[in-house]
């Protein structure tokens, strides 16, 4: 080895060295003081306005959320109220059609009542015209009758006995 030569001690991990630890200290303290002024403010900041605008979301969510229940609410009394309105629409629709049933009723009656009433009075005409005939007839039959006895020249008494006979043999309620 050369005697010039001095030896390098090699410096271990371990070992302190003033110098160097007090130039790490200033640049990490320089580096916290450029940080702390031109990143940890607007990196707070930011925060800030990030944690507003997540209370304003949150706000905003609880306003809509309260809003739709209330509208839920309006649609569920709605629907109620349709429900009920239907119901009682239908029930006047019933009540409607038992009247209106009714009245058809009332009225087909009062027509079959009429048709009856008048069967009966042109039954009743046609037998007041037959008994008009048969009478008529009878009285045909009675002047035929007569003519054939005046031609037998009979007497009073023999003419009486035989109208007698002959009214007698007619059936009763047709004379």
């Amino acid at each position: 080895m050369n005697a010039l030569a001095s030896p390098v001690i090699a410096a271990g991990i371990m070992d302190l060295n003033p110098g160097l630890t007090l130039w790490t200290a200033i640049t990490f303290l320089f580096l916290i003081l450029v940080l702390w002024k031109f990143a940890f403010g607007p990196i707070a900041k930011m925060l800030a306005e990030r944690e507003s605008t997540i209370r304003d979301a949150i706000d905003s969510a609880r306003k809509e959320r309260e809003e739709a229940e209330k509208l839920l609410a309006q649609q569920k009394d709605a629907l109620v109220k349709a429900q009920r309105d239907a119901a009682e629409i239908a029930k006047r629709n019933q009540q409607e059609m038992e009247v209106f049933r009714s009245q058809l009723t009332a009225q087909a009656r009062k027509e079959a009542d009429d048709l009856v009433a008048l069967a009966r009075k042109s039954i009743e005409e046609e037998r007041k015209l037959a008994v008009a005939q048969l009478r008529a007839e009878v009285a045909d039959l009675a002047v035929a009758a007569a003519a054939r006895i005046v031609k037998s020249s009979l007497d009073e008494k023999t003419q009486r006995q035989l109208v007698a006979e002959y009214i007698q043999d007619l059936p009763a309620g047709r004379a």
